[in-house]
């Protein structure tokens, strides 16, 4: 393989991946702008019985958190969320605001090196996408495996590697984020996101395939 064969493979391979994190990034930015997750946990998750609060009340909870991750506010203003849980709120709010602007980066990058590789190596965009599926199906054999059966594990590392501090380590039996908001949720969601991403992955290969074969 000479070396302008190996910067290309390179570069689809990178900007293949790339695309995935794109992709997925953007499910879980509508999911979280969306009421859809946060109805599902309350009707799945029977969270009244969990928190002994109304129903009226844990959709109130739920908007302000919804609205909290898009708004300017420092802190979120949640009467029965102790101190520890506010700050842990402001630690998750981070890591979300950081995905979207290192998404909006990966934006950038993704249409640089799609621009290249179209222009200088007359590479389909329907190909790069078909690379990033077959790297999403190995991902999802992967993640899928391990979210069913060690998702505990899986979600403790995370929370170890994302977070600086301790304040993710609150009580489910007696801290209401963690009452309202239960593992297995967030497993719940991540799986929503990963196979709604994948869906939106097959969905753009077969438009642009489309849009190409259209072309000729």
């Amino acid at each position: 393989m000479n070396l302008i064969s190996s910067v290309r493979v390179t570069l689809t391979t990178a900007t293949s991946l790339i695309f995935i994190l794109i992709i997925i990034s953007g499910s879980a930015n509508f999911f979280l702008k969306t009421s859809f997750i946060y109805d599902y946990n309350i009707n799945t998750y029977s969270i009244e019985e969990r928190t002994g609060l109304t129903s009226n009340k844990i959709k109130e909870i739920n908007m302000e958190v919804k609205n909290y991750f898009f708004s300017n506010d420092e802190l979120l203003d949640v009467d029965i969320y102790s101190q520890k849980e506010i700050l842990h709120m402001k630690d998750v709010k981070f890591v979300i605001i950081s995905i979207i602007n290192i998404a909006q980066i990966l934006i950038i990058i993704f249409c640089a090196t799609s621009l290249y590789l179209v222009v200088y190596h007359k590479t389909h965009l329907d190909k790069i996408v078909l690379h990033s599926l077959f790297w999403f199906i190995s991902l999802l054999i992967i993640l899928g495996a391990s979210f069913i059966l060690f998702f505990e594990q899986v979600f403790l590392i995370f929370h170890k590697i994302v977070f600086r501090n301790d304040l993710w380590m609150l009580n489910p039996n007696q801290d209401y984020l963690l009452m309202m908001y239960p593992e297995d949720f967030f497993r719940d969601v991540a799986i929503l996101i990963l196979a709604s991403s994948f869906l939106l992955n097959v969905i753009v290969y077969f438009l642009l395939r489309f849009l190409n074969f259209q072309s000729r």
